[in-house]
């Protein structure tokens, strides 16, 4: 059976599918979610990375390239809504900052019924903050015992291979797997200015801060040392509570402008 795999065309999840298909010598089942280019405005540059990518593998390893399926992709427009699995993220908040991506990946899995999907959360992401008192012993799954916990419910569907890893590690990992020079064809950058990273956004400024600034330009890294919003932003990921109010201000904003999610038939 293939794995499930959510592939972004970034640095995390893409060492995680190369591993896959060549060190452990796996299928894989890809999954995108597309969003508002007007709110991600990157869609384009990770589709072309995911692109080059296949294309890079397929001429250096055709065989492992036969086991990577199509992605498949989806609108985040057409996530069902499902109030239970926002009021699990919601309560998250409460206890720390995670991003709201795992919020509709988990609606997704659900409206799907996918179990085991892969996330590339890695030793410095934010979420792994939130879930190291629950990973379970093998440091793959959050612990079943752990059931009714609202940091349980909304990522017992996923599986978190790299929980453990740190970027670095994985650079030296594909470095001796062969595959660093496919990695060199990731994207990161939320918000690229003029087809380059923008020093600013998150993955930016995690990228720059877990080791691999030489991936943003120099321009993208005077932007980062010169950053005010995203000190907000940080600031704000500090005080879930207020958080929690200016994303549902956002979120109010951005329901006049992006059609709602359709409602669950079930």
């Amino acid at each position: 059976m293939a794995t499930p795999l959510l592939w972004t065309g970034g640095w995390d999840s893409t060492f995680r599918l190369l591993s896959l298909l060549l060190r452990e010598q796996r299928e894989v089942q890809p999954y995108y979610i597309l969003d508002s280019l007007h709110f991600r405005p990157a869609v384009p540059a990770e589709r072309e990375a995911m692109r080059l990518i296949r294309q890079a593998l397929l001429k250096r390893w055709p065989d492992a390239a036969v086991r990577l399926a199509d992605t498949i992709e989806c609108q985040l427009t057409d996530i069902d809504a499902d109030t239970e699995t926002q009021r699990y993220y919601e309560r998250c908040l409460a206890i720390g900052f995670i991003g709201g991506q795992y919020e509709w990946l988990a609606r997704y899995c659900r409206q799907h019924g996918i179990d085991g999907m892969e996330l590339s959360i890695h030793r410095d992401d934010k979420a792994r903050e939130l879930l190291a008192d629950l990973i379970d012993s093998d440091r793959y799954r959050l612990d079943a015992r752990f059931a009714g916990d609202c940091r349980y419910e909304l990522f017992k569907t996923f599986r978190l291979p790299l929980f453990d890893m740190t970027k670095r590690q994985m650079q030296t990992e594909a470095r001796a797997a062969g595959f660093d020079e496919l990695m060199k064809l990731t994207w990161f950058c939320h918000r690229p200015r003029r087809g380059q990273p923008c020093g600013t956004c998150n993955p930016c400024i995690y990228t720059i801060e877990e080791g691999l600034a030489e991936r943003v330009p120099r321009s993208g890294r005077l932007r980062y040392h010169l950053r005010i919003m995203p000190r907000v932003r940080h600031w704000l990921t500090r005080h879930p509570d207020l958080y929690m109010r200016v994303r549902a201000l956002y979120r109010r904003l951005r329901s006049s402008s992006v059609a709602p999610p359709r409602a669950s038939a079930t």
